[in-house]
């Protein structure tokens, strides 16, 4: 295990909060039992299978296939919790939103849920920070990494360039074509090489909070067989505005603020907007079918 800001799941202090400011992520062991674990993998199946509704760009029915050939076809689905009870009712779990309030305040909402299985042979994700696609006002952005596997070096855990957040500099990215990589775009321009980077190998059930504007990346999974499953969440300060969406006709540019959201701890302070369902569940291409046609893919479900 090589993340150094650990702590236990029911243990959270002032030290601990700090480093996460200064480093940027932060550890939380065995939040998570195995048996609420094997739940959640139970139900990532029945969402690929398709058991919980529609998904855009889904490749079943797969009545015909075994579990293994359905795991394996699919690299991410993004919001899971708009289909399964169980996977919304984790994004809303109490020992998450404990944490979220030391790390965030008192008001916390989520506005994304990420489903990753990441097979054998899956690529991971080139080095990005989560701000660049999802702006908050006050930089408020966390990501909680819950893994459903013991995520390592071999199946593709996280690497976090630790410190990278304190700049509040969102980088530019450029198109990449390395092959150990999704279509994803990539930073660059940042003051750091490969070296500066650790790994954070996490067990099954723990979860990793990492900040929005944390350099990380994953590389693919190197192992004969199996899987490097995550439930990814994005949360943040439900003071802020979350500018997510193109405006629309007659609002102004400063005023965004998409109400595709789940409160998740204390008060809303725009609940009299209401909320909006405005994503849907989608399919994240895995790029074999190389980056253009993930670009059209994006654009698709955008629309």
């Amino acid at each position: 295990m090589t993340a150094l800001n650990r702590i236990t799941a029911d243990r959270i202090d002032d030290t601990a909060c700090q480093r996460y400011r200064d480093e940027g992520y932060l550890l939380a062991d065995g939040v998570f039992s195995g048996a609420e674990v094997d739940a959640l993998n139970d139900e990532a199946l029945a969402v690929c299978r398709g058991q919980r509704g529609p998904i855009d760009r889904w490749e079943g029915p797969h009545d015909h296939e075994t579990d293994e050939q359905v795991l394996n076809r699919y690299l991410c689905i993004h919001f899971p919790h708009k289909q399964s009870e169980l996977m919304c009712d984790t994004m809303k779990d109490r020992r998450i939103a404990h944490l979220l309030t030391r790390l965030i305040g008192p008001n916390v909402k989520c506005m994304q849920s990420m489903l990753f299985i990441k097979a054998a042979g899956k690529p991971g994700q080139a080095w990005h920070q989560d701000e660049f696609y999802i702006p908050t006002r006050d930089r408020s952005l966390v990501g909680a990494w819950i893994a459903l596997d013991d995520a390592t070096l071999s199946n593709g855990c996280l690497w976090v360039i630790p410190g990278s957040n304190k700049h509040g500099v969102l980088w530019p990215q450029h198109e990449q074509a390395d092959p150990r990589f999704d279509c994803g775009g990539e930073s660059e321009g940042y003051p750091y090489t490969d070296d500066d980077a650790v790994p954070v190998e996490v067990k099954k059930g723990g979860v990793l909070f990492f900040n929005g504007y944390l350099l990380h990346r994953s590389l693919p999974n190197t192992s004969a067989r199996g899987y490097r499953r995550v439930l990814v969440n994005h949360y943040m300060s439900a003071e802020s505005l979350l500018p997510w969406h193109p405006p629309k006709q007659g609002e102004a540019m400063g005023t965004l603020d998409s109400r595709d959201v789940v409160m998740v701890a204390g008060k809303d302070p725009y609940a009299y907007k209401g909320v909006e369902d405005l994503a849907s569940p989608h399919v994240r291409p895995t790029g074999e079918g190389g980056c253009q046609q993930w670009v059209e893919d994006a654009k698709d479900i955008a629309q």
